[in-house]
């Protein structure tokens, strides 16, 4: 019944913006604009890690290949393929862009459940992502799923409160699977997802989200909620981000949270310095803690060098020392 009542809530809504737009002009949307534009990223990496087996590696990280088109002024779609280990789907949406404040996307996206997932790899500040964000963001998930913080879904998206260069307030509603990437259900169980942003000035956003889920099949499903609060400020040179998460992965709750800053020394040299923390089960000491430096290099469009070192703290376990050097070409 839950389920129904959304879908007939989203039907609703787009009745009254089909309604509120019939007297819109004919679409004088440029020719150009159909043909699709592919999309694509090379990341290669150097790693030497003290705790692996083979503590000097190089590896093609990950590829991607995609394509983005419109079909209308109003409807346009994005497939994107990766090849890490093996190749999977990772976006397959279409969009209905019914006005500003009113947005619809289907199939498989991102689920904007923290600050620092609404970013891709092409521009992270730091080469891993926080450790709370991977545990419980679906990239290394606490309940075993990994898929690139994706599902399949609906998801309704629009801004507020517009101003010349920037939006005051935008959000995000959506409801998912559950089960991760190329996945049917496997269970009765929608997930719901909801993101907010709040701009009191260009540079400045506060937001906040909540996840509110499950998984596992029919008849051994487990609790699977997450909720996120951040800040960031970013103008031409400085960057400083930051965000507390908290999950419940069947019982076990964790909570995490890290802080990057960033500053454009040269129009090509970024300096970072990265702290994150994770504790996954709040009530056992056996937290971790990762303190990283290391510098971005953009010396022409599209290309991004990046340099790091990262000591981690351990309480139940030995400190580990991390040095990376990624190259990643995006177009």
């Amino acid at each position: 019944m839950k389920g129904k009542r959304i879908f007939l809530f989203v039907i609703m809504l787009m009745t009254i913006c089909i309604s509120a737009n019939a007297k819109e002009k004919k679409d004088n949307l440029d020719k150009s604009l159909l043909i699709p534009k592919v999309t694509g990223l090379i990341n290669t990496r150097y790693t030497y890690d003290d705790e692996a087996n083979v503590k000097h590696n190089a590896d093609i990280r990950r590829v991607r290949l995609g394509v983005k088109g419109q079909l209308h002024e109003k409807f346009d779609y994005c497939i994107q393929a990766e090849y890490e280990t093996t190749v999977k789907v990772i976006d397959a949406y279409f969009r209905w862009k019914i006005m500003p404040e009113l947005n619809v996307q289907v199939g498989e996206f991102k689920t904007e459940t923290s600050l620092e997932t609404t970013y891709g790899p092409a521009n992270w500040l730091v080469i891993e992502n926080p450790t709370a964000v991977a545990k419980l963001n679906s990239y290394d998930d606490l309940s075993g799923i990994k898929s690139n913080g994706r599902d399949i879904g609906l998801r309704l998206y629009g801004s507020f409160f517009h101003k010349t260069d920037f939006n005051v307030l935008r959000y995000s509603v959506g409801v998912y699977n559950g089960a991760g990437i190329n996945m049917k259900d496997n269970n009765n169980k929608k997930d719901v997802a909801g993101y907010l942003w709040i701009n009191p000035l260009k540079q400045l956003t506060i937001s906040g989200g909540y996840y509110s889920g499950s998984y596992g099949p029919k008849g051994n499903t487990h609790v699977r909620n997450r909720a996120s609060s951040g800040i960031e400020w970013k103008d031409r040179k400085l960057t400083v981000r930051g965000e507390y998460l908290w999950g419940n992965t069947a019982g076990l709750h964790s909570n995490g949270a890290y802080l990057q800053a960033a500053y454009m020394v040269h129009y090509m040299v970024q300096p970072v310095v990265s702290y994150d923390y994770f504790k996954r089960h709040t009530d056992i000491n056996d937290d971790q803690h990762n303190l990283q430096i290391g510098v971005n290099i953009m010396p022409i469009n599209h290309l991004r060098i990046q340099a790091a070192y990262t000591h981690s703290f351990r309480r139940n376990n030995s400190d580990r020392n991390l040095a990376e050097v990624q190259a990643i070409v995006n177009f």
